[in-house]
C-alpha cells in the first residue's frame, strides 16, 4: 500500500513542536468529549487517552521551552 503525503513547506523545529502541540490539544479534546458520553471500562478507556495525551504534551512543553529562539 502506497501513502501519499503532500509536500509541506519546511517548518523550523519550533513550528513544528507547536504544530504538534496543535494537534494533541485537539486530540485531547476528541477524547474528552468522546468519553464524556460513554459509561464504565469504555469511559475509563477514553480517558485515560486524555491522560496519555497530556503527559505527551508536558513532555512536548518541555521540549519546546528548550528550543533556542533565532
Amino acid at each position: 500500500m502506497t501513502t501519499v503525503t503532500p509536500d509541506l513547506p519546511r517548518q523550523t523545529l519550533e513550528e513544528s513542536l507547536l504544530h504538534v502541540s496543535d494537534l494533541l490539544r485537539c486530540a485531547a479534546a476528541t477524547a474528552y468529549e468522546t468519553g464524556d458520553c460513554l459509561n464504565g471500562p469504555k469511559r475509563d478507556l477514553a480517558f485515560s487517552v486524555v491522560h496519555l495525551i497530556g503527559m505527551a504534551k508536558m513532555e512536548l512543553e518541555r521540549s519546546l521551552a528548550q528550543v533556542e529562539p533565532r
